[in-house]
């Protein structure tokens, strides 16, 4: 059994239901990420939640068999980015993943929890799918918030944040 360590992230896979495909179509396999408070509990930002801490076990049940990445900080940073991401609980999710959006959305968080820490680089956001720039998907999405489409603006996603240079894959939970 793998040994959680505070700061220690959960990448999620798609779990294949609608914003998890549209997710994936968009930036790459991973569409979540939560951040290891401790060997028992995870803090995310998810639109069920908002920012919240669960349990592992609790986490696990919405988003089975993570990837476990670890990142090159130490001891008291870790300390640091838990502190961080904790000063965040109880915001929404930022449904509109506009960086000024109301809440906080999970790849945000992160990037959030880290600062000062672990830069991880800016994406432009993409909404497209295999066929179009902008998927049927988002299109009703946004249709419903009665807001644009935020293509290309600057963001972050669980793919590419689990791709950076800092985080070191451990093993799959």
């Amino acid at each position: 059994m793998v040994t959680l360590q505070a700061a220690d992230l959960l990448f999620v896979r798609n779990q294949h239901d609608g914003m998890d495909d549209a997710i994936a179509a968009a930036t790459g396999d991973y569409v979540h990420v939560g951040i290891v408070v401790d060997e028992t509990h995870v803090i995310h930002a998810s639109p069920k939640y908002g920012v919240a801490t669960q349990t592992l076990a609790q986490f696990l049940s919405d988003s089975p068999h993570p990837d476990l990445y670890r990142p090159e900080i130490q001891k008291h940073q870790a300390e640091n980015v838990i502190a961080q991401a904790k000063s965040y609980e109880g915001l929404s999710y930022n449904k509109t993943f506009y960086p000024d959006g109301d809440g906080i959305y999970c790849s945000q968080l992160v990037e959030l929890a880290f600062q000062g820490m672990i830069t991880f680089p800016t994406q432009p956001l993409h909404f497209n799918d295999d066929k179009q720039e902008v998927s049927d998907y988002w299109q009703h999405y946004y249709d419903k918030l009665n807001v644009a489409v935020p293509i290309n603006q600057p963001g972050s996603n669980p793919e590419a944040m689990a791709k950076d240079k800092n985080l070191k894959f451990i093993d799959k939970l």
